[in-house]
């Protein structure tokens, strides 16, 4: 029987993030770390200032969501909104995708709502990257204080707080130049020129495949910022896969090497990007998850639809029973821990034992690493 690795892989969804309890305010606002049914109303809370700035992406969504809701109200602060609030942000461009690659119906304008919503929710998680002190967040450093050399953590959020923690801890060899993985430095360069840009042998890599605030593609330059977030500029777009089922991306099938393409799928987030750059980082990300022992789900919570991840944590669990003769070790964490864990099971015929399922980040971070 081959001899099992040490390598663990950690699968991070929005859960992850908002288990840390990262927080900034804003004024006398206190902003939180988004789901898909929050994050609407943490962007309104956000934009309380120019809420009617919303005005026209909230009449789109409400047109096609919750047509018999109450309009718009005359307040000037989050609650204009309100009747928007708990609507899944994954299931409006989801909608809106189809729209946009259907070209039917009103595609100009869903287009330019979906495009304004990146642009909202990429300032949005920029401003919690970057305040609220998140490189000193406790649990965020507990996290990385268990991760191996050899570890690779695969995350599906756009924040930098993680990787700022990661950059800044003792003894944690990180650095945004070469962490990211391959897919990233053959296609992103970071912003400073230093010893630091030598990849070692054995680092943890952060793959992130719905990409990262802090990821540019624009223009031309494709770079990774010094600065943990993007301040959008005509330079460049920050790269971010929005929270959909459907995701072309990944397939090249909205990519282009050409900054100045008219198809409204490109714009924000995927123009000037390497050919078949998100199709090489999901495939880097499933080689690297096929050669772990232990797979550890963080608030991420196997949503039916997506197929796309599903599929690669299909064949990347096909990979390692292959070369082993059995199923990777699998942990799920997460408040509705025994219900994902049954989902996981009827959907990879894995199972998911009652001592692998911890209700929290808190109660999972409380136990040593997994032998």
């Amino acid at each position: 029987m081959p001899t099992s690795s040490r390598k663990i892989g950690y699968v991070l969804g929005a859960g992850f993030s908002f288990g840390s309890l990262h927080y900034a305010k804003r004024g006398q606002v206190k902003l939180h770390m988004p789901l898909q049914n929050t994050l609407f109303e943490e962007i309104c809370r956000f934009h309380y200032k120019k809420i009617r700035e919303l005005d026209l992406l909230a009449k789109v969504i409400r047109r096609y969501f919750s047509p018999n809701t109450s309009r718009t109200t005359r307040g000037k602060g989050a609650s204009r909104h309100r009747d928007l609030f708990g609507i899944s942000i994954e299931d409006v461009l989801t909608f809106f995708d189809e729209i946009a690659t259907a070209r039917s119906g009103d595609v100009d304008e869903v287009s330019k709502a979906a495009e304004r919503l990146q642009i909202l929710t990429a300032e949005y998680i920029g401003y919690l990257s970057t305040n609220g002190r998140p490189g000193q967040n406790r649990w965020l450093r507990a996290f990385v204080d268990r991760l191996a050399e050899t570890d690779v953590v695969v995350s599906f959020n756009w924040d930098t707080c993680l990787d700022q923690v990661l950059f800044n801890r003792k003894g944690k060899k990180w650095n945004p130049a070469w962490g990211y993985g391959r897919t990233i430095r053959n296609g992103l360069k970071y912003g400073s020129h230093s010893r630091h840009e030598t990849v070692p042998r054995r680092y943890v890599r952060l793959l992130k495949l719905h990409g990262s605030v802090n990821w540019v593609a624009g223009g031309q330059s494709r770079a990774i910022e010094k600065r943990w977030f993007f301040d959008s500029s005509p330079a460049g777009d920050v790269v971010m896969i929005p929270p959909k089922m459907i995701k072309p991306e990944i397939n090249g099938r909205f990519e282009s090497t050409s900054p100045a393409s008219d198809n409204a799928s490109e714009k924000h987030g995927n123009r000037a990007l390497p050919q078949g750059f998100y199709r090489d980082l999901w495939h880097e990300a499933e080689e690297q998850l096929g050669n772990c022992r232990r797979l550890v789900f963080i608030g991420y919570s196997f949503p039916a639809a997506d197929f796309a991840v599903s599929n690669l944590l299909r064949r990347a669990a096909s990979h390692w029973s292959r070369r082993h003769g059995s199923p990777p070790t699998v942990d799920v964490v997460d408040p509705n821990c025994a219900d994902l864990a049954e989902r996981f099971h009827r959907s990879f015929g894995i199972e998911v034992p009652f001592s692998n399922q911890y209700l929290s980040l808190e109660s999972y971070l409380g136990l040593p690493r997994a032998k």
